[in-house]
């Protein structure tokens, strides 16, 4: 009876699950703009809140922002129409407008109205390197590290400016090459942890009013031409309507109404180190495209002096590979003429100038009110062929402000409130069965009750009402596998080595959590130490617990750089505290009588520890110790997140990079050694045991 009650409580759920969906997918006001949180999420959240909410007021679409850690998850999340609009940087806006369906409308500039910024390369302050000539000596004395695979600053103007035309591989020319955000190499640089790194000068300018103890200990070797800024994109199949409204408000921004109004405006958008938007279209990513030849001409170049030089070919396999090389070439040369006819030709380059003049002359006469800029971008929207926006009035009138946070919460309570009865009624047992103490009932009921509850109450923030997305949009995600169905085993050497270093950091740090988890657990354990002591180690323990290995290898980095001895130090931490409790708890559980019968002859705490209590433990604690090896050979593979090494490294740059058929095959590697290392662990166990 029960059960069958509980089963349609479940199946109205999903009723409502599914009507959910159907509601969120018929709302078709709803935009959703993504951006990458180059700091913490929370922060970068709150700082375009404000922007969003004019946005939303102004276009009368209900704007709702995300952010991703990385560039990947945002062009992903576009790809799959998750995301309509998104700020992305220039190598990965590049990206989503190959790959999802994008294109860019706008720029932004910075306050002082510059319009881009430079890479950079930085060493620390007392560093020998004086120049790009004492970096690039490649003697292998140098650990040097770059951005994420898709910055533009971080990876791509380095390789193609510095790299590529000398035709240096930087994993040969350093002895270690690891990739990390710009804050973390810079940091990194500053504390003497690495020799040298990339970075922008948009980093070095907000860091030298945040936190300029840190510049201090860093110096500048090299600078890139001018980078210019970031674009802002949308999907391709927005309505001409949608596009209109958007595509006016980021344009008129900070520059339109009264001076209170643009001053206010501006304020928002000094706090995003933005000083406007510019009008711009895909052909901004025509310097980026110019870079990217750069890099492969570089490369082939490169490939063309390696072969030439390769005396184990011989003449016929040299010529035929050296004709397929040098028409390469010859098409990257012409592709090279082509982007630079179509720089010349910018579609926007007049407007561009003309907003900008319309906004200097608003700048030297703030108290006069005037409509030049928006005159100019609803005559650039004509001429786009866009129509103009309509009126949005009657969709601000009708915004619901309302918090359902609280109705939520309150279905949640009804909903427990009827399961608890359900449950009170059907526990009640038959007239002629044994009885059950009323407080049984009540507490199963409360149980039951909160749990439902709890489920009613999370199933909006949680999304689950999304769940029926995954049939109506498998079609995507097969999509997105598509790209892991061509393995690319070009690189498996390197994968194999990444993976034995995987090993090595998973071993090292179950090893030092075991040093570490002894003594933790025997201190920890009730039936050995007394309670002043034991409740403060337990406390330890689930502190070490509760820290997730990414933050305390993050921790680490600050003391030991960026590198697999971070990984092992996080590891050991954080398996420490999951290992003293298994072990204070085997030791609990230990039979007494080896301890009194120790204990009889007169011997001491440390005497009953050594002789009657480890010899009973060992083989449970050496279980303990190999899964929790086989555990940190997985978790091992995700400190490649914060640059720890390893072929987690390896795999999260592949994925940024959108190298799907390289990640296919590292993660096939994982799962293998995975795999291998179950059955080593399996059969250890059953000698132990």
């Amino acid at each position: 009876m029960m059960m069958r009650c509980l089963a349609r409580l479940l199946t109205g759920l999903a009723f409502l699950g599914l009507a959910a969906t159907a509601s969120a997918q018929e709302q078709g006001d709803t935009i959703v703009f993504g951006v990458v949180a180059t700091e913490q999420s929370e922060n970068v959240l709150a700082l375009w809140e404000p922007f969003v909410e004019d946005m939303r007021r102004d276009t009368g679409f209900d704007v709702q922002l995300v952010s991703a850690g990385d560039y990947t998850g945002v062009v992903e999340a576009m790809r799959a129409d998750q995301v309509q609009i998104a700020w992305l940087t220039n190598r990965s806006g590049l990206e989503a407008s190959r790959r999802a369906n994008a294109e860019v409308f706008a720029k932004f500039i910075y306050p002082d109205g510059q319009l881009g910024y430079r890479s950079i390369i930085i060493v620390p302050v007392n560093s020998p390197l004086q120049s790009l000539d004492d970096l690039l000596v490649c003697d292998g004395s140098v650990d040097f590290g770059f951005g994420d695979p898709l910055s533009t600053s971080g990876t791509l103007v380095p390789n193609a400016y510095i790299f590529s035309p000398r035709g240096i591989d930087a994993q040969q020319c350093f002895n270690q090459v690891t990739r990390a955000s710009h804050e973390a190499n810079l940091l990194t640089v500053a504390n003497e942890q690495l020799d040298a790194a990339t970075n922008n000068t948009t980093n070095i300018e907000r860091l030298e009013r945040t936190r300029p103890e840190v510049i201090e200990d860093i110096r500048i070797i090299w600078r890139s031409p001018l980078i210019q800024t970031d674009p802002i994109m949308w999907r391709r199949d927005l309505s001409s309507e949608a596009r209109s409204r958007i595509q006016e408000f980021f344009l008129t921004y900070g520059w339109r109404g009264d001076e209170a109004q643009r001053s206010r405006e501006q304020g928002i958008l000094r706090e995003l180190e933005m000083g406007g938007f510019l009008p711009a279209t895909n052909d901004h990513f025509l310097p980026i495209q110019r870079l990217e030849l750069i890099d492969r001409r570089g490369a082939t170049l490169a490939e063309i002096s390696a072969v030439e030089a390769d005396e184990t070919l011989n003449d016929v396999l040299r010529d035929e590979r050296l004709a397929e090389l040098n028409a390469t070439f010859a098409e990257i040369e012409a592709e090279l003429a082509e982007v630079a006819r179509q720089e010349r030709e910018i579609a926007t380059q007049q407007v561009s100038i003309e907003i900008e003049a319309a906004r200097a002359r608003m700048l030297a006469n703030p108290d006069e009110t005037r409509d030049e800029v928006s005159s100019l971008v609803e005559t650039f929207l004509q001429d786009q062929g866009a129509p103009p926006p309509q009126s949005v009035s009657q969709n601000i009138s009708h915004r619901d402000d309302s918090d359902p946070t609280l109705f939520r919460a309150s279905i949640g309570l009804i909903a427990g409130l009827l399961v608890f009865g359900l449950v009170l009624f059907v526990s009640q047992p038959p007239k002629y069965a044994p009885t059950r103490l009323m407080t049984d009932r009540l507490i199963d009921a409360v149980i039951w009750g909160g749990f439902f509850g709890l489920l009613i109450w999370s199933f909006w923030p949680a999304e689950v009402f999304k769940f029926p997305l995954l049939s109506a949009n498998s079609d995507r995600m097969g999509e997105y596998l598509a790209g892991f169905a061509r393995p690319d085993f070009s690189e498996w050497r390197n994968y194999m080595e990444q993976i034995l270093v995987t090993i090595q950091i998973a071993l090292w740090g179950t090893f030092f959590a075991v040093v570490l988890a002894i003594p933790l657990g025997l201190l920890g354990a009730s039936n050995i130490a007394p309670f002043w002591i034991r409740r403060p180690v337990r406390i330890v323990m689930d502190g070490l617990r509760a820290i997730n290995e990414l933050v305390v290898a993050a921790v680490f980095v600050a003391a030991v750089g960026l590198g697999p001895f971070a990984g092992v130090l996080a590891l050991a931490f954080h398996t420490a505290g999951v290992l003293g409790k298994l072990f204070s708890e085997a030791v609990e559980s230990i039979d007494e009588g080896p301890v009194e019968g120790v204990r009889a002859t007169g011997a001491g705490p440390m005497n009953e520890v050594t002789w009657a209590v480890v010899p009973q433990v060992i083989p449970l604690w050496a279980s303990y110790a190999l899964y929790r090896f086989e555990s940190n050979t997985r978790s091992a593979t995700i400190l490649g997140l914060i640059g720890a090494g390893g072929i987690g490294q390896v795999l999260i740059e592949n994925i940024r990079s959108f190298e799907y058929g390289k990640t296919a095959v590292i993660i096939g590697i994982i799962i293998i050694a995975v795999t291998l290392v179950d059955m080593l662990s399996q059969v250890l166990r059953k000698r132990l045991m």
